[in-house]
């Protein structure tokens, strides 16, 4: 109930902005991304496949990474995906003074349920998926799923709606908005099979196909489209690979719910015969319950997990490694209880528990960091210290020489 009372503010706060700084979405196309994971690689994909149908200059970007305003990245340091009202019509009134006439939105659940984005209205839109994260705001999935679809409400009238047939939560959205009229895409099995892309992993195949069939959906040519797919070649932070000298790989992914950790891991499991060695942590003063499940399907796949520090906050680091531990199999001799064949130890400090499977990496060997990404800071107590997780990395594979 106090939520929803903010929100009544949010929404007045929003349409204050929105004027002060002109409408500027007015003379704007504007689309939106949301889903639970997935997101960023497809706004990336979507705006790489706009610029080469309209140019550069013409098209801007707001997403957890980046910000692209004409052809210009800037880092998003906020740590927020959707940033505040205010700074959001502040980015699109400096997109429409440099130019620019389409922006690609990466749109959370948070930022549609506090009314955030009040008053635009998408060129199009795209559900990815629904999966489990973010109830320790929104506290049901149910809940959370009614929140992702507020986006179809923020469609103009004949503005299509792109969304994975396969997803059960994401097709019950497509057949209400379908039948209240809206312009309904579906992203069938088929053509995530023979969607072509220069990324790795599954989930990239489905992340190209939405962007693809968005941008189809908009009357983009299938020139533009296949260009603009194949010139993203990676996304920061979003299985990102590192080829190490000695003859292992790092992949550097943002990986965050139980369902991408689970896809992430099968995709490297199936790419080698080596061992996969993983990293793991939790943000702290986050949903708990998805703790457990995000250690299981880690420990599907991999050999040795190293659990750490991620952005613990205020949260007490020992309770987060209990909960992740918790959902990990025990280590105990045969016949004494369940055995298994994955490692796993607690190594609080991120970077010694990086640098710990890298030295321990054999050719052939996957390390696989996931939480971070592309994010430039780690949340500890009420301050965000420095931290580059690529940068540690490249630092530790230096120091193997």
């Amino acid at each position: 109930m106090i939520q929803e009372i903010k929100n009544i503010g949010h929404f007045f706060e929003t349409y204050l902005w929105r004027f002060w700084y002109g409408r500027p979405d007015v003379d704007m196309y504007v689309y939106g991304v949301t889903g639970t994971n997935g997101k960023t690689t497809t706004s990336y994909l979507l705006t790489s496949i706009l610029e080469h149908a309209h140019g550069k200059e013409r098209v801007g970007m707001l997403t957890t990474v980046s910000f692209r305003v004409a052809g210009v990245d800037e880092i998003n340091t906020s740590k927020m995906t959707t940033l505040p009202s205010k700074k959001i019509f502040a980015y699109l009134s400096r997109m429409k003074k440099a130019g620019v006439k389409y922006v690609v939105l990466e749109t959370t659940s948070h930022a549609l349920h506090q009314y955030r984005l009040a008053g635009i209205r998408f060129d199009g839109a795209i559900i990815l998926n629904i999966a489990r994260e973010h109830l320790d705001y929104h506290k049901t999935i149910k809940k959370y799923a009614a929140a992702k679809e507020k986006i179809v409400g923020l469609l103009k009238p004949h503005a299509p709606l792109i969304g994975k047939q396969g997803d059960n939560a994401v097709r019950a959205m497509l057949d209400r908005a379908e039948k209240h009229g809206i312009k309904v895409v579906r992203m069938m099995d088929e053509i995530i099979a023979q969607t072509i892309t220069p990324l790795a992993g599954s989930i990239n195949k489905e992340n190209a196909a939405a962007a693809s069939l968005l941008a189809w959906a908009v009357g983009v040519s299938d020139e533009a489209i296949r260009a603009g797919i194949n010139e993203v070649k990676f996304v920061p932070g979003r299985m990102e690979m590192i080829e190490a000298p000695q003859g292992f790989t790092v992949v550097i992914d943002y990986a965050v719910t139980p369902d991408a950790l689970e896809r992430l891991y099968k995709d490297m499991r199936e790419k080698t015969k080596g061992r996969i060695l993983g990293i793991l942590g939790a943000a702290g003063m986050r949903d708990r319950g998805k703790r457990p499940d995000m250690a299981r399907a880690v420990a599907k796949y991999a050999d040795r997990i190293i659990i750490t520090r991620e952005d613990p906050w205020t949260e007490n680091e020992d309770q987060i490694f209990q909960d992740l531990e918790s959902g990990l199999p025990l280590l105990t001799k045969e016949g004494l209880g369940e055995v298994s064949r994955v490692q796993w130890q607690r190594i609080p400090d991120r970077r010694d528990a990086i640098a710990t499977l890298i030295q321990d990496a054999k050719p052939g060997d996957i390390v696989i960091v996931t939480g971070k990404g592309a994010e430039r800071g780690m949340g500890v107590g009420k301050n965000v210290i420095p931290w580059n997780e690529r940068e540690v990395i490249e630092e530790l594979l230096d120091e193997l020489h």
